[in-house]
Protein backbone atom coordinates (compact mmCIF):
# COMPACT_ATOMS: atom_id res chain seq x y z
CA UNK A 1 0.00 0.00 0.00
CA UNK A 2 1.35 3.96 -0.12
CA UNK A 3 0.10 6.85 1.04
CA UNK A 4 -0.51 9.61 -1.64
CA UNK A 5 -1.61 12.83 -2.10
CA UNK A 6 -4.41 12.29 -4.71
CA UNK A 7 -6.52 14.32 -6.70
CA UNK A 8 -9.74 12.94 -7.03
CA UNK A 9 -9.33 10.79 -9.95
CA UNK A 10 -10.42 7.68 -7.44
CA UNK A 11 -13.70 6.80 -8.33
CA UNK A 12 -14.56 5.53 -4.87
CA UNK A 13 -16.04 8.95 -4.14
CA UNK A 14 -19.12 7.04 -5.18
CA UNK A 15 -20.18 5.91 -1.56
CA UNK A 16 -23.90 6.30 0.88
CA UNK A 17 -25.85 4.36 0.12
CA UNK A 18 -26.87 4.50 1.40
CA UNK A 19 -28.61 5.19 -1.78
CA UNK A 20 -30.31 4.25 0.53
CA UNK A 21 -33.00 4.16 2.83
CA UNK A 22 -32.32 6.91 5.65
CA UNK A 23 -33.87 7.14 9.24
CA UNK A 24 -36.99 6.83 9.83
CA UNK A 25 -38.27 9.48 6.96
CA UNK A 26 -36.44 7.88 4.42
CA UNK A 27 -36.97 6.29 1.20
CA UNK A 28 -37.50 2.65 1.03
CA UNK A 29 -35.46 1.93 -1.45
CA UNK A 30 -32.29 1.07 0.11
CA UNK A 31 -33.65 -1.14 2.50
CA UNK A 32 -35.86 -4.24 1.34
CA UNK A 33 -38.16 -6.19 3.47
CA UNK A 34 -36.76 -8.73 6.06
CA UNK A 35 -38.12 -10.38 9.65
CA UNK A 36 -35.55 -9.27 11.44
CA UNK A 37 -36.12 -6.19 13.81
CA UNK A 38 -33.94 -3.45 12.53
CA UNK A 39 -35.59 -3.73 8.84
CA UNK A 40 -38.40 -1.87 7.56
CA UNK A 41 -41.12 -2.08 4.71
CA UNK A 42 -39.85 -0.39 1.69
CA UNK A 43 -42.23 2.33 -0.05
CA UNK A 44 -43.44 1.35 -2.75
CA UNK A 45 -42.33 4.60 -3.94
CA UNK A 46 -38.67 5.20 -4.38
CA UNK A 47 -39.89 9.43 -4.39
CA UNK A 48 -42.79 8.96 -1.31
CA UNK A 49 -41.56 9.04 2.41
CA UNK A 50 -41.79 6.53 4.77
CA UNK A 51 -42.41 8.30 7.61
CA UNK A 52 -42.44 7.66 11.40
CA UNK A 53 -45.73 6.03 13.12
CA UNK A 54 -47.81 8.81 14.56
CA UNK A 55 -51.15 8.06 15.90
CA UNK A 56 -52.52 11.67 14.13
CA UNK A 57 -51.76 10.02 10.91
CA UNK A 58 -54.00 8.29 8.49
CA UNK A 59 -53.53 7.24 5.34
CA UNK A 60 -55.86 10.14 3.58
CA UNK A 61 -54.35 13.05 5.66
CA UNK A 62 -50.98 11.79 7.11
CA UNK A 63 -49.43 14.22 9.90
CA UNK A 64 -46.02 15.47 10.52
CA UNK A 65 -43.94 13.29 12.03
CA UNK A 66 -40.39 14.08 14.03
CA UNK A 67 -37.62 11.54 14.85
CA UNK A 68 -33.77 11.56 16.64
CA UNK A 69 -31.72 8.67 16.29
CA UNK A 70 -28.10 8.49 17.45
CA UNK A 71 -25.44 5.72 16.76
CA UNK A 72 -22.35 5.21 18.56
CA UNK A 73 -19.43 2.54 17.83
CA UNK A 74 -16.07 0.96 17.95
CA UNK A 75 -14.27 -1.07 15.48
CA UNK A 76 -11.38 -2.87 16.89
CA UNK A 77 -8.78 -4.22 14.84
CA UNK A 78 -6.13 -6.39 16.48
CA UNK A 79 -3.77 -5.62 14.16
CA UNK A 80 -3.41 -2.07 15.50
CA UNK A 81 -2.59 -0.28 12.48
CA UNK A 82 -0.15 1.77 12.54
CA UNK A 83 -1.96 4.31 10.37
CA UNK A 84 -4.42 4.25 12.79
CA UNK A 85 -7.53 3.05 9.79
CA UNK A 86 -8.97 0.04 8.89
CA UNK A 87 -8.65 -0.36 5.19
CA UNK A 88 -11.86 -1.10 3.10
CA UNK A 89 -13.60 0.57 5.59
CA UNK A 90 -15.48 4.31 5.71
CA UNK A 91 -17.89 4.66 8.51
CA UNK A 92 -15.57 2.13 10.72
CA UNK A 93 -12.82 3.66 9.50
CA UNK A 94 -10.52 4.54 12.73
CA UNK A 95 -9.28 1.03 14.56
CA UNK A 96 -9.81 1.18 17.73
CA UNK A 97 -11.43 4.40 18.96
CA UNK A 98 -15.06 4.57 19.62
CA UNK A 99 -16.79 7.06 17.60
CA UNK A 100 -20.06 9.20 17.61
CA UNK A 101 -21.33 7.80 13.92
CA UNK A 102 -24.78 9.83 13.91
CA UNK A 103 -27.03 12.50 15.70
CA UNK A 104 -29.73 11.71 13.03
CA UNK A 105 -32.76 14.00 12.99
CA UNK A 106 -35.63 14.01 11.26
CA UNK A 107 -38.77 15.98 10.24
CA UNK A 108 -40.99 14.94 7.94
CA UNK A 109 -44.49 14.42 6.63
CA UNK A 110 -45.34 11.50 3.67
CA UNK A 111 -47.78 11.75 0.62
CA UNK A 112 -51.29 10.57 0.70
CA UNK A 113 -51.73 8.42 -2.96
CA UNK A 114 -55.22 8.53 -4.72
CA UNK A 115 -57.35 10.94 -6.31
CA UNK A 116 -55.81 14.30 -5.28
CA UNK A 117 -52.48 15.97 -5.62
CA UNK A 118 -50.59 15.82 -2.31
CA UNK A 119 -47.47 17.80 -1.20
CA UNK A 120 -45.20 16.64 1.54
CA UNK A 121 -41.76 16.67 2.50
CA UNK A 122 -38.43 15.54 4.06
CA UNK A 123 -35.80 17.36 6.44
CA UNK A 124 -33.02 15.28 7.56
CA UNK A 125 -29.48 16.25 9.11
CA UNK A 126 -26.88 14.44 10.39
CA UNK A 127 -23.89 15.37 13.18
CA UNK A 128 -21.39 12.76 13.70
CA UNK A 129 -18.12 11.00 11.63
CA UNK A 130 -20.50 9.80 8.95
CA UNK A 131 -20.74 13.29 7.86
CA UNK A 132 -17.52 12.74 6.57
CA UNK A 133 -18.50 10.68 3.91
CA UNK A 134 -21.93 11.73 2.74
CA UNK A 135 -21.17 15.46 2.16
CA UNK A 136 -23.22 17.35 -0.15
CA UNK A 137 -20.76 19.63 -1.46
CA UNK A 138 -21.59 23.46 -1.54
CA UNK A 139 -23.65 22.30 1.75
CA UNK A 140 -22.09 22.48 4.80
CA UNK A 141 -19.64 21.06 3.63
CA UNK A 142 -16.76 23.23 5.32
CA UNK A 143 -19.25 23.88 8.76
CA UNK A 144 -17.04 21.74 10.31
CA UNK A 145 -13.72 19.93 9.27
CA UNK A 146 -12.90 17.79 11.82
CA UNK A 147 -13.60 13.94 12.68
CA UNK A 148 -17.25 15.74 13.65
CA UNK A 149 -19.27 16.86 11.28
CA UNK A 150 -22.50 18.41 10.20
CA UNK A 151 -24.39 17.58 6.66
CA UNK A 152 -28.18 17.62 5.49
CA UNK A 153 -29.05 14.06 4.31
CA UNK A 154 -32.04 15.12 2.70
CA UNK A 155 -34.29 18.57 1.83
CA UNK A 156 -36.93 17.60 -0.43
CA UNK A 157 -40.51 18.39 -1.55
CA UNK A 158 -42.58 15.53 -2.68
CA UNK A 159 -45.60 16.02 -5.14
CA UNK A 160 -48.11 13.05 -5.39
CA UNK A 161 -49.54 13.52 -8.94
CA UNK A 162 -53.09 11.66 -9.69
CA UNK A 163 -51.98 11.38 -13.67
CA UNK A 164 -51.08 8.78 -16.72
CA UNK A 165 -51.88 5.99 -14.18
CA UNK A 166 -54.41 4.75 -11.34
CA UNK A 167 -51.62 4.46 -8.88
CA UNK A 168 -50.01 8.26 -10.58
CA UNK A 169 -46.71 9.78 -10.67
CA UNK A 170 -44.54 11.20 -7.79
CA UNK A 171 -42.58 13.47 -7.97
CA UNK A 172 -39.17 14.15 -5.53
CA UNK A 173 -37.63 17.63 -5.30
CA UNK A 174 -34.48 18.49 -3.85
CA UNK A 175 -31.87 16.88 -2.06
CA UNK A 176 -32.19 13.09 -1.88
CA UNK A 177 -30.61 9.81 -0.81
CA UNK A 178 -29.25 7.76 -3.61
CA UNK A 179 -31.71 5.15 -5.35
CA UNK A 180 -29.58 2.01 -5.47
CA UNK A 181 -28.31 -0.82 -2.88
CA UNK A 182 -29.21 -2.60 0.06
CA UNK A 183 -27.59 -1.20 2.72
CA UNK A 184 -28.15 2.65 3.86
CA UNK A 185 -26.92 5.13 5.88
CA UNK A 186 -29.70 5.06 8.61
CA UNK A 187 -28.29 2.39 10.70
CA UNK A 188 -31.42 1.10 11.61
CA UNK A 189 -32.43 0.49 8.58
CA UNK A 190 -29.48 -2.29 7.62
CA UNK A 191 -28.56 -5.37 9.33
CA UNK A 192 -24.64 -4.60 10.21
CA UNK A 193 -22.75 -1.54 11.56
CA UNK A 194 -20.13 -2.17 8.54
CA UNK A 195 -20.95 -1.51 5.20
CA UNK A 196 -20.13 -4.19 2.64
CA UNK A 197 -17.92 -3.59 -0.27
CA UNK A 198 -20.56 -2.89 -3.07
CA UNK A 199 -21.95 -0.08 -0.48
CA UNK A 200 -19.09 1.45 0.22
CA UNK A 201 -17.25 1.99 -2.94
CA UNK A 202 -20.07 1.31 -5.88
CA UNK A 203 -22.94 3.21 -4.91
CA UNK A 204 -24.09 6.70 -4.74
CA UNK A 205 -25.34 8.08 -1.49
CA UNK A 206 -26.32 12.18 -2.35
CA UNK A 207 -28.01 13.90 -5.13
CA UNK A 208 -29.77 17.41 -5.55
CA UNK A 209 -32.15 16.87 -8.60
CA UNK A 210 -35.54 15.52 -9.63
CA UNK A 211 -37.00 12.24 -9.56
CA UNK A 212 -39.71 10.99 -10.94
CA UNK A 213 -42.10 7.62 -9.82
CA UNK A 214 -44.70 6.34 -12.14
CA UNK A 215 -46.73 3.98 -10.59
CA UNK A 216 -47.66 1.81 -13.14
CA UNK A 217 -49.03 -0.99 -10.74
CA UNK A 218 -49.02 -2.55 -7.85
CA UNK A 219 -46.33 -4.30 -8.86
CA UNK A 220 -44.32 -2.22 -10.70
CA UNK A 221 -43.06 0.92 -10.37
CA UNK A 222 -41.05 3.00 -12.94
CA UNK A 223 -38.01 5.20 -11.68
CA UNK A 224 -36.32 8.11 -13.51
CA UNK A 225 -34.34 11.13 -12.04
CA UNK A 226 -31.71 13.82 -13.25
CA UNK A 227 -29.27 15.28 -10.89
CA UNK A 228 -26.12 17.40 -10.68
CA UNK A 229 -23.85 14.46 -9.81
CA UNK A 230 -22.92 12.63 -7.02
CA UNK A 231 -22.83 14.53 -3.90
CA UNK A 232 -22.65 18.46 -5.69
CA UNK A 233 -24.57 21.02 -5.62
CA UNK A 234 -25.91 22.36 -8.99
CA UNK A 235 -23.86 25.09 -10.15
CA UNK A 236 -20.57 26.62 -8.53
CA UNK A 237 -20.21 24.03 -6.30
CA UNK A 238 -20.59 21.24 -8.87
CA UNK A 239 -17.11 19.64 -10.29
CA UNK A 240 -17.99 19.38 -13.37
CA UNK A 241 -20.46 21.08 -15.29
CA UNK A 242 -22.83 17.80 -16.67
CA UNK A 243 -25.74 16.81 -15.02
CA UNK A 244 -26.27 12.40 -14.37
CA UNK A 245 -29.59 10.70 -13.88
CA UNK A 246 -31.13 7.74 -13.33
CA UNK A 247 -33.32 5.31 -14.84
CA UNK A 248 -34.62 1.78 -13.37
CA UNK A 249 -37.63 -0.21 -12.04
CA UNK A 250 -38.98 -1.48 -8.59
CA UNK A 251 -40.91 -4.70 -8.39
CA UNK A 252 -42.93 -5.80 -5.15
CA UNK A 253 -45.65 -8.05 -4.09
CA UNK A 254 -44.00 -11.07 -6.38
CA UNK A 255 -43.97 -14.35 -5.92
CA UNK A 256 -47.32 -14.63 -3.00
CA UNK A 257 -45.77 -11.40 -2.10
CA UNK A 258 -42.42 -13.03 -1.12
CA UNK A 259 -39.89 -11.23 -3.68
CA UNK A 260 -39.16 -7.70 -3.80
CA UNK A 261 -36.43 -6.77 -6.97
CA UNK A 262 -35.30 -2.96 -7.43
CA UNK A 263 -33.13 -2.78 -10.84
CA UNK A 264 -31.43 0.85 -10.84
CA UNK A 265 -28.59 2.40 -13.68
CA UNK A 266 -27.31 5.55 -12.88
CA UNK A 267 -25.23 7.63 -15.82
CA UNK A 268 -23.16 10.19 -16.25
CA UNK A 269 -19.71 12.29 -15.43
CA UNK A 270 -18.59 12.32 -11.92
CA UNK A 271 -14.82 13.12 -11.71
CA UNK A 272 -13.71 16.85 -11.21
CA UNK A 273 -12.65 19.35 -13.92
CA UNK A 274 -9.43 19.59 -11.52
CA UNK A 275 -8.07 16.26 -11.77
CA UNK A 276 -9.29 15.50 -15.33
CA UNK A 277 -9.80 18.03 -18.39
CA UNK A 278 -12.22 16.29 -20.03
CA UNK A 279 -14.46 15.37 -16.56
CA UNK A 280 -17.40 16.59 -18.62
CA UNK A 281 -17.33 14.16 -21.42
CA UNK A 282 -16.04 11.52 -19.32
CA UNK A 283 -19.09 9.33 -18.43
CA UNK A 284 -19.61 6.72 -15.59
CA UNK A 285 -22.14 4.25 -15.46
CA UNK A 286 -23.62 2.82 -12.25
CA UNK A 287 -25.51 -0.79 -12.31
CA UNK A 288 -26.97 -2.18 -9.37
CA UNK A 289 -29.66 -5.01 -8.99
CA UNK A 290 -30.81 -6.03 -5.55
CA UNK A 291 -33.48 -8.92 -4.89
CA UNK A 292 -34.90 -9.41 -1.36
CA UNK A 293 -36.80 -13.10 -0.70
CA UNK A 294 -38.87 -13.95 2.70
CA UNK A 295 -38.49 -17.23 3.06
CA UNK A 296 -40.61 -16.73 5.99
CA UNK A 297 -41.59 -14.81 8.86
CA UNK A 298 -38.38 -15.34 10.78
CA UNK A 299 -35.94 -15.81 7.80
CA UNK A 300 -35.12 -13.85 4.83
CA UNK A 301 -32.30 -13.91 2.17
CA UNK A 302 -31.24 -10.84 -0.20
CA UNK A 303 -28.87 -10.21 -2.62
CA UNK A 304 -27.03 -7.67 -4.90
CA UNK A 305 -24.92 -7.36 -7.92
CA UNK A 306 -23.58 -4.78 -9.06
CA UNK A 307 -21.31 -3.48 -12.32
CA UNK A 308 -19.34 -0.02 -12.21
CA UNK A 309 -17.79 1.34 -15.23
CA UNK A 310 -15.52 5.03 -15.58
CA UNK A 311 -14.69 6.37 -18.67
CA UNK A 312 -12.66 9.16 -17.53
CA UNK A 313 -9.99 6.54 -15.20
CA UNK A 314 -10.32 4.04 -18.32
CA UNK A 315 -11.63 1.34 -15.12
CA UNK A 316 -14.09 -0.62 -13.44
CA UNK A 317 -15.24 -2.74 -10.94
CA UNK A 318 -17.80 -5.16 -9.79
CA UNK A 319 -19.03 -7.14 -6.70
CA UNK A 320 -21.20 -8.75 -5.39
CA UNK A 321 -23.45 -9.37 -1.40
CA UNK A 322 -25.34 -11.61 -0.06
CA UNK A 323 -27.65 -12.08 2.98
CA UNK A 324 -29.37 -14.43 5.49
CA UNK A 325 -30.99 -12.64 8.30
CA UNK A 326 -33.05 -14.65 10.86
CA UNK A 327 -35.31 -13.40 13.85
CA UNK A 328 -34.74 -15.82 16.59
CA UNK A 329 -36.97 -13.81 18.71
CA UNK A 330 -38.80 -10.64 19.25
CA UNK A 331 -35.24 -9.57 21.03
CA UNK A 332 -32.36 -11.30 18.96
CA UNK A 333 -31.66 -11.79 15.59
CA UNK A 334 -28.81 -13.52 13.92
CA UNK A 335 -27.55 -12.08 10.23
CA UNK A 336 -24.87 -13.42 7.78
CA UNK A 337 -23.03 -11.84 4.99
CA UNK A 338 -21.43 -12.41 2.28
CA UNK A 339 -19.90 -10.06 0.06
CA UNK A 340 -16.80 -9.83 -2.66
CA UNK A 341 -15.40 -7.06 -4.88
CA UNK A 342 -13.14 -6.96 -8.23
CA UNK A 343 -11.04 -4.11 -8.61
CA UNK A 344 -9.02 -4.72 -11.52
CA UNK A 345 -7.27 -1.45 -11.59
CA UNK A 346 -7.13 -0.68 -8.01
CA UNK A 347 -9.18 2.74 -8.70
CA UNK A 348 -11.75 2.30 -6.39
CA UNK A 349 -11.15 0.44 -3.20
CA UNK A 350 -9.18 3.26 -1.11
CA UNK A 351 -9.04 4.83 2.65
CA UNK A 352 -9.10 8.44 3.52
CA UNK A 353 -6.52 9.33 6.07
CA UNK A 354 -7.89 12.77 6.99
CA UNK A 355 -11.21 13.41 8.03
CA UNK A 356 -11.48 15.97 4.60
CA UNK A 357 -9.92 13.75 2.27
CA UNK A 358 -13.58 12.16 1.10
CA UNK A 359 -15.23 15.71 0.38
CA UNK A 360 -11.93 16.88 -0.77
CA UNK A 361 -11.41 14.19 -3.89
CA UNK A 362 -14.84 14.78 -4.74
CA UNK A 363 -13.86 18.52 -5.58
CA UNK A 364 -10.60 17.52 -6.99
CA UNK A 365 -8.15 19.32 -4.63
CA UNK A 366 -5.15 17.28 -2.85
CA UNK A 367 -6.26 14.60 0.12
CA UNK A 368 -4.46 11.51 1.68
CA UNK A 369 -5.61 8.55 0.34
CA UNK A 370 -4.23 5.43 1.48
CA UNK A 371 -4.59 3.13 -2.06
CA UNK A 372 -4.19 -0.41 -2.71
CA UNK A 373 -2.78 -2.77 -5.71
CA UNK A 374 -5.77 -4.19 -7.89
CA UNK A 375 -7.49 -6.89 -5.89
CA UNK A 376 -9.85 -9.41 -5.02
CA UNK A 377 -11.59 -8.80 -2.00
CA UNK A 378 -13.35 -10.80 -0.02
CA UNK A 379 -15.48 -10.84 3.41
CA UNK A 380 -17.38 -12.48 5.85
CA UNK A 381 -19.57 -10.77 8.37
CA UNK A 382 -21.50 -12.91 11.14
CA UNK A 383 -23.41 -10.37 13.83
CA UNK A 384 -26.36 -10.63 16.05
CA UNK A 385 -28.75 -7.73 16.88
CA UNK A 386 -30.32 -7.23 20.16
CA UNK A 387 -33.05 -4.97 21.37
CA UNK A 388 -33.47 -5.50 25.16
CA UNK A 389 -37.45 -5.74 26.28
CA UNK A 390 -36.64 -3.59 29.34
CA UNK A 391 -35.18 -0.56 27.14
CA UNK A 392 -37.62 -0.29 24.37
CA UNK A 393 -41.00 0.82 24.90
CA UNK A 394 -43.41 3.26 22.19
CA UNK A 395 -41.21 5.86 22.47
CA UNK A 396 -37.98 4.39 22.56
CA UNK A 397 -35.78 2.16 20.11
CA UNK A 398 -32.76 0.45 21.25
CA UNK A 399 -30.75 -1.91 19.31
CA UNK A 400 -27.16 -3.09 20.32
CA UNK A 401 -25.29 -4.94 17.41
CA UNK A 402 -21.97 -6.71 17.60
CA UNK A 403 -20.50 -8.86 14.89
CA UNK A 404 -17.47 -10.52 13.59
CA UNK A 405 -15.81 -9.61 10.25
CA UNK A 406 -13.10 -11.15 8.89
CA UNK A 407 -11.74 -9.14 5.04
CA UNK A 408 -9.13 -10.93 2.47
CA UNK A 409 -7.41 -10.44 -0.49
CA UNK A 410 -8.34 -13.61 -2.97
CA UNK A 411 -5.48 -12.83 -5.11
CA UNK A 412 -2.74 -12.49 -2.97
CA UNK A 413 -2.40 -8.81 -2.42
CA UNK A 414 -1.52 -7.37 1.11
CA UNK A 415 -3.79 -4.51 1.34
CA UNK A 416 -4.57 -4.17 4.91
CA UNK A 417 -2.76 -2.90 7.48
CA UNK A 418 -0.46 -0.23 5.71
CA UNK A 419 -0.01 -3.27 2.88
CA UNK A 420 1.43 -5.97 5.57
CA UNK A 421 -1.04 -7.74 5.21
CA UNK A 422 -3.57 -10.00 3.01
CA UNK A 423 -6.47 -10.41 5.87
CA UNK A 424 -8.15 -8.10 8.21
CA UNK A 425 -10.07 -9.34 11.16
CA UNK A 426 -12.36 -6.60 13.13
CA UNK A 427 -14.87 -7.21 16.12
CA UNK A 428 -17.12 -4.36 16.15
CA UNK A 429 -20.25 -3.11 17.86
CA UNK A 430 -22.96 -0.22 17.62
CA UNK A 431 -25.62 1.05 19.84
CA UNK A 432 -28.53 2.37 18.31
CA UNK A 433 -31.14 4.34 20.12
CA UNK A 434 -34.29 5.88 18.76
CA UNK A 435 -36.93 7.87 19.89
Amino acid sequence: MKTIHFLSLCASTALIAPTPALAQAADGVGAPQTSQPLARVPDADPVAPDAPADTRSSRENPAISYALQVEGSIAVNPANPANGVNFGQEFADRANRPLLNQVLGTIARPVAGGPRVDVGFNLQGLFGTDARYSPTIGLFDRTFTGRYQFILTQANVVVHTPVLTPGGVDFKLGLSPGLMGYEGLDPSTRPFYTLSYVTNYLLAFQTVGAIATVHVSPQLDVIAGIDAGNEVLPGRSDNNGAAAGYLGVSLSHLAGDRLTVLAMTRFGPENSRLALPNANRAMRWWNDVTATYKIDDRTTVAGEANYLRDDGLNAEAYGATAYVLHTINPQWSANLRLDALRDPQGAFVVTYGSDTAFADAIRGVPALIYTAPPTTYGAVTAGVSYRPAALNSRRVAVTVRPEIRYDRSLNGTRPYDGGTRRGQWLASADLIVGF
